[in-house]
């Protein structure tokens, strides 16, 4: 046997891992792969961990740049982006396709950004490809819920409301958006069913208890709307809005002495509240005391002439106090609204 001497041997493994590494990038040429793109993601990832995001950036720049088609990487890019540039994390995030098995992240990633940014076309048609793609994730069909509901889409809010609610029955604030969506379709005696899933979710869920005084109160049920109002002002005393609904509540129930205390109460707090003075104008109207009632509203008029039910108080208040003619003048505006709005529709 030949025997190298120590030198001789030391030189030719090296010559040999030369010829290794010219193989390895030569194959990787010869198919199709940039022999170290590799190596520059492998970089961009542990930059990513050390904190270095410029860099990272960089890397990832120069990688896409040599290798278009590795979409992980580029939903790795959109995500390091996200937080800090939002519209470039969309362009990247864009040009992923939707045969690629990293499809379905992209698009959620574009939702999330979109529903950020109140971007709500982008939005919707990225949600409603996830709806197509996940049809069972109750957090893309909540997501479609607020979207509409924010838009003011009821009616499209109101399927995807209900969706979630089948598909996660254990979230209170999916029942309770579910409530309002109905509100707002001027269903209110629907509303019950899920504020009261909501509570039994969660029992100090406090908006559930405020909107259940007002569809219990809607629905005719006072002792259990008078009961809901009563626990929010122990924890909210301030909460103007529910001290007008037990007003109204104690009103009905032919306890007047006692709601003419509580809109007293809200009106110390926003004397400026129309609904307020509405409500306080008819308690005294109730009390013969038209002149007081006309009082109160008379100076209001300049800012709420457009609201029906305020000019029918003070029209009540200017005939009782002796105002024929101005109270005639009031209702033929009335009137007029209701032309308006019949016009509009």
């Amino acid at each position: 046997m030949i025997r190298f001497p120590r030198s001789n041997r030391t030189c030719r493994m090296l010559a040999a891992a030369v010829g290794l590494m010219a193989v390895s990038a030569v194959g990787a040429y010869f198919a199709g792969v940039a022999p170290f793109a590799s190596t520059r993601l492998e970089r961009a990832r542990r930059d990513i961990a050390r904190g270095n995001s410029d860099s990272a950036i960089e890397l990832y720049l120069a990688h896409l740049d040599a290798e278009p088609s590795d979409y992980a990487a580029r939903l790795e890019f959109g995500q390091l982006l996200k937080p800090t540039d939002a519209s470039a994390s969309l362009a990247i995030l864009q040009e992923i396709p939707a045969e690629v098995p990293e499809y379905p992240q992209a698009i959620w990633h574009i939702a999330h950004i979109a529903t950020a940014g109140k971007r709500d076309k982008l939005a919707e048609d990225a949600l409603l490809k996830l709806d197509v793609l996940r049809p069972n994730d109750a957090g893309v069909s909540l997501s479609l819920a607020e979207l509409y509901y924010r838009t003011e889409r009821f009616t499209e809010a109101l399927l995807f409301a209900k969706r979630a609610t089948r598909l996660q029955s254990s979230r209170a604030q999916s029942w309770l958006l579910l409530a309002e969506v109905l509100d707002h379709l001027n269903r209110p005696g629907e509303m019950l069913q899920p504020l009261q899933e909501a509570v039994k979710l969660n029992a100090d869920l406090y908006a559930a208890h405020a909107n259940l005084a007002y569809a219990n109160y809607v629905s005719g049920q006072l002792d259990e709307a008078k009961a809901e109002a009563l626990w929010c002002l122990q924890r909210h005393p301030n909460d103007i809005v529910v001290r007008r609904w037990l007003a109204m509540i104690l009103r009905d129930g032919g306890e007047h002495d006692a709601a003419f205390q509580q809109v007293n109460l809200a009106l110390e707090k926003s004397p400026g509240d129309v609904d307020c003075c509405i409500i306080a104008a008819d308690l005294l109207l109730f009390r013969r005391d038209a002149q007081q009632a006309y009082d109160s509203l008379k100076p209001l008029y300049p800012m709420h002439a457009d609201r029906r039910d305020f000019l029918g108080s003070l029209a009540r208040a200017a005939a009782m106090s002796g105002r024929r003619e101005e109270s005639r003048r009031y209702q033929q505006e009335i009137i007029q609204l209701i032309k308006e709005g019949s016009a509009s529709n």
